[in-house]
């Protein structure tokens, strides 16, 4: 067992301070360089425990560390991530999911964040999402998956359905794994260096580089979904129900941000690069 596994404590305000040392200069930055949107936060409850379900974006850790930062900013909440085993898996990488309170995504995992009344946060669509391939943008990745549906049927807990646009259009891909598995040798490498057809993908971002374009990104989160009417009976029938009720609220969300972005005039960084800039020197002058 790893000690991502080991029973969870409330994240209080000092996990917060510390966290914010390692990370809060960077977040700042790229927030407001991404200058984001929320919509429909008063829908999320103040006091836990509740599920927030959503879709990944590509190269999921932007935009999710841009929205929960958010999320503490407007609210003063803070959600814990249900993360793949692979991030317990990276040193020092681990240390950085566990400085901000995720929790390896087991059932057990789950079960400690609800019955310490945490806000719970989880993409069904896992590395699937964040290694997108053609023709994938703002699309969910599922699979047959219905774990989250399970246990948010047996917790009895709100499911906050949200919708996340912007990072998929930070990188543009330009081989997706479906592709890379295709050129001779290559599913034989992966095998042997143990990396599921998932995690492989060649993105670009900010001209030729890795760097990841500006986006403006935009959050939406839906009315939360009453778990709690299955009366804990968790069956494939309810599991499925749920499911389907959490994506096509997350797939409407899509929609209606798309709509909202084409319509923004200040969607484009150009358009942003200027107020930007007068902040930053308000800031230096302090004034």
């Amino acid at each position: 067992m790893t000690d991502a596994a080991a029973p969870v404590t409330p994240y209080g305000d000092e996990d917060f301070r510390k966290l914010r040392r390692i990370i809060g200069p960077a977040v700042d930055a790229w927030t407001a360089l991404t200058d984001p949107r929320f919509i429909g936060i008063e829908n999320i409850p103040l006091d836990g425990p509740a599920l927030l379900v959503g879709n990944h974006g590509m190269m999921g850790t932007l935009d999710a560390a841009v929205m929960v930062f958010g999320l503490r900013e407007r609210l003063g909440i803070w959600p814990r991530g249900l993360a793949d085993h692979v991030h317990f898996s990276i040193p020092r990488w681990r240390d950085l999911f566990k400085a901000a309170g995720a929790v390896e995504g087991t059932p057990e995992g789950f079960r400690s964040l609800m019955a310490i009344g945490a806000h719970v946060i989880v993409f069904p669509g896992g590395v699937g999402e964040v290694f997108k391939r053609k023709g994938e943008k703002y699309a969910l990745r599922w699979k047959q998956r219905v774990g989250f549906a399970r246990l948010a049927i047996e917790a009895g807990c709100p499911v906050i359905p949200f919708s996340s646009v912007g990072a998929d259009d930070s990188y543009s891909i330009l081989l997706g794994s479906d592709e890379i598995l295709k050129i001779p040798g290559a599913a034989a490498l992966a095998e042997r260096l143990k990396l599921k057809t998932d995690y492989i993908g060649l993105y670009r971002g900010l001209g030729l580089t890795a760097l990841p374009r500006p986006e403006r990104y935009y959050f939406k989160f839906a009315p939360a979904i009453d778990a709690s009417r299955f009366k804990g009976e968790v069956t494939d029938e309810n599991a499925w129900a749920l499911r389907h009720e959490v994506s096509a609220a997350i797939e409407s969300g899509l929609d209606e941000l798309l709509q909202i972005r084409q319509e923004d005039p200040d969607r484009r960084f150009r358009r942003r690069v200027l107020p930007l800039a007068r902040k930053i020197m308000r800031r230096v002058r302090g004034g």
